[in-house]
C-alpha cells in the first residue's frame, strides 16, 4: 500500500467515524430524555423597579424572541416572572415590564429565556385551585399527578409535551377546564419529572407513554368517572392518540379529544428539524437518523404516523395548531385534520409557534376549550 493510499484510507475511516458519531448523536436527540432545565437563549442586561432590559432577539429561536407579543413569562436561573408590554426598544435593547412571581429579581448577566408556560409551581400556588398531589400506578411505577376533583362524572385527562414539557406546561389552561363539575387529572408520564423512566430510558412518542395515559384512565374509573376527554400537548397529543387505539371496553367512555400542536408524525418533525438546522442532505440525514433511532429503540415510525389511523377516531376533536410552528410542521397537522371523520373544530393560529396559541390570545383560546367541552353531549363517547 502506497503512502497516499494509506492516507486516503485513514481519512475515509475518520470521515465514516465522524458521520457515524453524528448520526448517533442525532438519534439520541430523538430518543434520550433530558431533565427539565433552563436552556437559556440570552442574558439579562438590567433590571430595576419592575422593568427588565433584554437584548434584541439574538436569533429566530422560539424562546429567544424578546419582542414576542402575547401573555409570556421570563425564566432565569433564580426565578421567573410575567412579562408586560415592550416600553422601550432602540433596536439593540428591549425594555419590558416584569412582574417577579417567584425567586429573586434577575441581575445583569443572568442567563434567561422567554417562557410560554407562564406558571411553574402547582394549581394551588399559581391559580388558587384546590387540588391533590396523587400517585397513579402504572407498569413503570407510580406516576405523579395533580387531581382537581369536580362534582360530576366527566373528567379531562391532561398530558404535557416532551423535554421542555412538564406538568407546569398545563397550568395556564386549567382554569378553563376545572369548572366545579368537571374533574381534571394532569399526569406526568414516564421520563418526566416526578415519574419513573421507561425501561430502556428512551422516549417512544406515545407508543409506550400511552400505557401511562391508560393508567390515568383506570385512576379516573376508580373515582367514579364515566366519561373522559383526553387533552394532549405536542407529544402528549401523540400519547393521547395512541391511547385511543387501545381504549378499555370496561372503563369510562372516551368523550372527546383536545389536541394542541400534536406530534402527529415524528418523522415529519425530525425532517423539519434537519432542514432548520441546515444539515447537509437533510432528507438522507433524516432517514439515516430515524433508522438508527428505530434500531436502538424498536420504534416503528410508520405506526406512529397518526394520519394512518385518523379515520378510526369517531369522537369530537378540538384541534389547535400554530401556522408558524417550528417544531411540528403545520402541513402534517393539516393532513391529519383532513382524515378525521368525526366532528372537528380546527383552529390554525397565525403567528403562533409551538404551543403558543394560548399565549397569543388566552381569552379566545379558553373560549374554544370551554365551548368544545360544554358542547359535548351528555351521552357522547365511545369505547
Amino acid at each position: 500500500m502506497s503512502a497516499l493510499t494509506a492516507v486516503l484510507v485513514v481519512v475515509a475511516c475518520v470521515l465514516v467515524g465522524a458521520v457515524g458519531f453524528a448520526l448517533w448523536l442525532g438519534s439520541s436527540l430523538l430518543l434520550v430524555p433530558r431533565d427539565y432545565e433552563l436552556m437559556p437563549e440570552f442574558t439579562v442586561l438590567h433590571y430595576q423597579a419592575g422593568r427588565v432590559t433584554l437584548p434584541a432577539p439574538p436569533s429566530r429561536a422560539q424562546f429567544a424572541d424578546t419582542r414576542k407579543r402575547g401573555v409570556l413569562g421570563l425564566l432565569w436561573r433564580t426565578g421567573y416572572g410575567r412579562l408586560g408590554p415592550v416600553v422601550g426598544d432602540d433596536g439593540e435593547r428591549v425594555v419590558r415590564e416584569l412582574e417577579v412571581v417567584a425567586g429573586v429579581p434577575p441581575a445583569g448577566g443572568e442567563p434567561a429565556r422567554i417562557d410560554t408556560f407562564l406558571y411553574h409551581r402547582d394549581p394551588g400556588q399559581d391559580l388558587g385551585l384546590p387540588f391533590e398531589d396523587v400517585r397513579v400506578e402504572s407498569e413503570v411505577g407510580e406516576l405523579a399527578g395533580w387531581w382537581l376533583p369536580g362534582s360530576g362524572t366527566t373528567a379531562v385527562l391532561v398530558l404535557h409535551g416532551r423535554r421542555r414539557g412538564e406538568r407546569a406546561e398545563t397550568l395556564r389552561v386549567l382554569p378553563a377546564l376545572a369548572d366545579g363539575e368537571r374533574s381534571v387529572l394532569v399526569l406526568a408520564y414516564r421520563n418526566h419529572r416526578g415519574s419513573p423512566p421507561s425501561p430502556d430510558g428512551f422516549y417512544h412518542y406515545g407508543a409506550s407513554e400511552s400505557d401511562d395515559a391508560l393508567a390515568g384512565v383506570a385512576f379516573l374509573a376508580q373515582r367514579g368517572i364515566r366519561r373522559v376527554v383526553l387533552y394532549g400537548f405536542s407529544m402528549g397529543g401523540a400519547t393521547a392518540l395512541e391511547a385511543t387505539k387501545r381504549w378499555p371496553t370496561d372503563g369510562p367512555a372516551l368523550a372527546g379529544l383536545i389536541l394542541d400542536s400534536p406530534l402527529v408524525d415524528p418523522a415529519a418533525v425530525a425532517a423539519q428539524r434537519s432542514r432548520r438546522a441546515g444539515v447537509p442532505f437533510p432528507r438522507a440525514w433524516t432517514r439515516a437518523t430515524l433508522a438508527l433511532a428505530a434500531w436502538r429503540s424498536g420504534l416503528r415510525w410508520r405506526a406512529l404516523d397518526q394520519c394512518r389511523s385518523a379515520d378510526r377516531i369517531r369522537v369530537p376533536v378540538l384541534l389547535v395548531a400554530g401556522i408558524d410552528d417550528g417544531t411540528v410542521p403545520i402541513d402534517a397537522v393539516d393532513a391529519f385534520a383532513e382524515r378525521l371523520p368525526g366532528p372537528l373544530r380546527y383552529h390554525r393560529v397565525p403567528g403562533a409557534d409551538h404551543i403558543e396559541a394560548w399565549n397569543l390570545d388566552p381569552a379566545t383560546y379558553e373560549g374554544w376549550v370551554r365551548g368544545f367541552l360544554d358542547g359535548l353531549r351528555p351521552d357522547a363517547g365511545n369505547r
